[in-house]
């Protein structure tokens, strides 16, 4: 990427993933009770990477995803939707992690709601999700969902089977913020802005794209970030 995007492109250089575990990584602390919302087959923190006392559980909407995990990655698997509140989750957990899982609900609010629930008092919740009003979330809710599905694997360079259908609901800087107002007792939202990595297949493309995202990114259009990054604390 270095030399043809702009320099904020280096930090999603080795993996998108990588600033969002950075986030996270403080949450690893010995004997935390961690939540991992919609990680599926791919757990955000490996058994490798936590310390030998956390227990470490999965919550996911697919049986399947979650039995398609390596052996050992969890502790514990739940089958649930994030938006339906799951009473055995309430108040157990020091972290909660959530990579790319909350613009795939249909109501954002009860999955807020859900994580504030099943955090103990001054645990932390961390997210990211794709913005509602980035180009390719918009072009993602146009064109047919198959159509979508396949645009998506093949910019993104990904398995067809683990792209699912995004509703996008209150996905965007403005509505994020009247969500968390009233009830964390801290709130952090960061603008992330690296959509040019969906327009590779085509540099004509990308380079138009990326002259319209540093306009948004400059004159801090917030609600048209690409990605957003979580930080909540109970």
């Amino acid at each position: 990427m270095r030399g043809q995007l702009p320099p904020r492109y280096q930090r999603y250089e080795a993996s998108w993933l990588t600033g969002f575990r950075d986030l996270a990584a403080p949450g690893l602390l010995p004997g935390a009770l961690i939540l991992d919302l919609g990680a599926g087959r791919s757990p955000i923190f490996t058994p490798a990477e936590r310390p030998a006392d956390v227990a470490y559980v999965g919550l996911d909407i697919s049986k399947s995803e979650l039995q398609a995990a390596p052996p050992g990655s969890y502790d514990e698997v739940v089958v649930g939707d994030a938006t339906e509140r799951i009473s055995e989750l309430e108040n157990r957990f020091n972290l909660v992690v959530s990579w790319q899982v909350l613009e795939h609900v249909a109501s954002l609010s009860d999955a807020i709601e859900n994580l504030y629930a099943y955090l103990r008092p001054g645990g932390y919740a961390i997210a990211s999700l794709s913005g509602r009003y980035s180009i390719f979330a918009l072009l993602n809710l146009l064109l047919p969902q198959r159509v979508g599905h396949t645009i998506v694997a093949r910019a993104m360079r990904r398995d067809p089977d683990t792209v699912f259908p995004a509703h996008y609901d209150r996905c965007y800087r403005s509505a994020l913020e009247s969500l968390v107002a009233d009830s964390w007792s801290e709130v952090e939202i960061e603008n992330v802005w690296c959509g040019a990595v969906y327009f590779r297949f085509m540099r004509p493309l990308q380079a138009a794209y990326v002259l319209y995202e540093e306009w948004a990114y400059l004159t801090n259009r917030g609600n048209l970030a690409t990605h957003y990054f979580l930080r909540l604390r109970k």
